[in-house]
């Protein structure tokens, strides 16, 4: 009796040469990953700049509001 429980055969992986193009997709990739830093840097100041105007906007409301003079 083999030790083997089920006995699969299968076909050898046959070698293919890699696409010609694997550079050029390499290149957009990395200029992609560029691209997606670029615009999640800018996304973080955005979001800066609307925090610090929503917080001086409160600040201001609040002063208004105590009526005290400017």
């Amino acid at each position: 009796m083999s030790d083997k429980i089920v006995d699969l055969k299968g076909r050898p992986r046959q070698y293919s040469p890699p696409p010609v193009s694997d550079f050029w997709f390499a290149q957009v990739d990395v200029r992609l990953s560029r691209i997606e830093q670029m615009v999640s840097r800018l996304e973080w100041q955005i979001w800066v700049i609307v925090c610090s105007c929503a917080g001086l906007l409160i600040f201001e409301i609040v002063k208004t509001l105590s009526g005290r003079p400017v």
